[in-house]
């Protein structure tokens, strides 16, 4: 097995148990994508070499004229003075996540690791319900040009994904470009590519929690792009 994919199935794993654990310490009410960080990060340093960074300014979104607080990555692992990973999290809670929202993240990790020439994760986590209906939901299954609809985020053996970001007549088309456009002299990837998510254990109850990993991949050189307003 893989490196990588030993990493994503040690997240996946780590992070259901841990929240099962603290659900019977009676502790769900805390549950959100802040209260994911202490574990992941425990995960990642006896998963990686290297020095795990919380909260990481994106080496490519952050503007120093920018009013408000920087863009920022929730992880980065440095290693021999390169970054060599981030990951961001998200948490499926009772208000739901926008296909705009995971589609940003999924951006500016691409943007990230086409910086650093690194690894990227997107990690998505929450009750196994929650998850599984989000993932199947008509947003994260647009329609493409075809007609056809296109996963945005597969799992378990449902293959690798491209998700074409370029054209504002996607679904979420319109609010993903009114972000993309606050950023004018940024060369944004056309798509982006997701590898298999990876989600242990496969089949559990819809109500345990649960956590699926993805590995973003940067696009190439040649297929980026600025967005201007």
């Amino acid at each position: 097995m893989d490196t990588q994919l030993n990493l994503r199935r040690s997240i996946s794993e780590g992070l259901s148990a841990w929240l099962t654990f603290e659900e019977h310490c009676g502790r769900r009410n805390l549950f959100s994508e802040r209260y994911l960080a202490l574990p992941l990060a425990q995960i990642l340093a006896n998963n990686v070499n290297g020095v795990i960074e919380a909260e990481h300014n994106h080496p490519v979104l952050t503007s120093k004229g920018r009013p408000g607080r920087p863009a920022q990555l929730d992880f980065i692992v440095r290693a021999n003075g390169r970054v060599t990973l981030a990951v961001e999290s998200k948490w499926a809670g009772a208000s739901g996540i926008s296909v705009r929202d995971v589609i940003w993240d999924c951006v500016r990790l691409e943007l990230a690791a086409h910086h650093y020439n690194c690894d990227a994760l997107f990690v998505l986590a929450g009750q196994r319900d929650k998850v599984d209906n989000l993932l199947m939901s008509r947003p994260f299954n647009p329609d493409t040009s075809r007609g056809n609809p296109s996963r945005v985020l597969g799992l378990n053996n449902a293959g690798r994904s491209s998700v074409n970001i370029q054209s504002p007549k996607r679904d979420f088309g319109p609010a993903l470009h009114k972000q993309l456009k606050l950023y004018k002299d940024i060369s944004f990837p056309r798509s982006f590519v997701c590898g298999t998510g990876t989600q242990v254990p496969k089949s559990a109850p819809a109500a345990s929690f649960t956590a699926a990993v993805w590995h973003i991949r940067p696009e190439l050189p040649a297929k980026r792009h600025t967005f201007f307003a």
